[in-house]
């Protein structure tokens, strides 16, 4: 019994890691929309994959629940402390956050008509509509990989390393989102515009 629900549940991550990714495609995309209609079209494909991805998820929760049902301990309480959080807590923000926000837009783009104004653009370069998709797909590969693992009984120092890298990945996105590496790029590029100055001005003294 553990065996076909542990398949099912590395199957239905590995279906979720798929759908989210779909999912982080499109949401990137609807900064792109332009016009009312196309944000529209683009929010209510957003919503589809959110649904599809959810009804995934949630197989994957009943097939824990059946082990913590059915097994000892010994066999579930790494999915409970490590495989739910990692899909749930994303799952939630989606609903909670994105959810409503893309409802909102598909609302108001149905009502109105031509190109975005400046409002919408500004709202849509907010990081809930791609973050929670990319946590999301993060957290259905990292809990397949725990899946895959997983040794019996429980061990937490073997997890350690994937879950530092899980934690490092999310905050590096974070940080994206929030704009913290824009003044290292900026500086990054000045110092490689220095650098061919530099090269050029050699070669220039050379030629003299």
């Amino acid at each position: 019994m553990y065996g076909n629900l542990a398949i099912l549940e590395m199957g239905f991550s590995l279906t979720l890691f798929l759908l989210s990714w779909v999912a982080i495609r499109q949401s990137l995309r609807l900064r792109r929309s332009g016009t009312a209609e196309r944000l529209h079209r683009k929010t209510r494909n957003l919503l589809r994959a959110t649904s599809w991805l959810s009804l995934s998820a949630l197989v994957v929760f009943i097939s824990i629940g059946s082990m913590i049902a059915a097994l000892p301990s010994v066999f579930w309480e790494d999915r409970l402390s490590l495989n739910v959080p990692l899909i749930g807590a994303p799952l939630l923000a989606i609903w909670f956050t994105t959810v409503p926000m893309l409802w909102g837009l598909r609302q108001q783009s149905e009502r109105s008509s031509g190109p975005l104004n400046e409002d919408v653009k500004l709202e849509l370069r907010s990081r809930l509509f791609v973050l929670p998709y990319q946590a999301t797909a993060l957290g259905a590969a990292t809990s397949f990989y725990f899946t895959l693992i997983s040794p019996v009984p429980y061990d937490k120092l073997r997890v350690a390393a994937p879950l530092t890298v899980y934690l490092l990945i999310m905050a590096g996105l974070w940080l994206m989102h929030d704009g913290r590496f824009t003044s290292v790029r900026e500086w990054l590029r000045a110092r490689r515009r220095e650098r061919e100055l530099e090269k050029e001005t050699r070669k220039s003294r050379t030629r003299a």
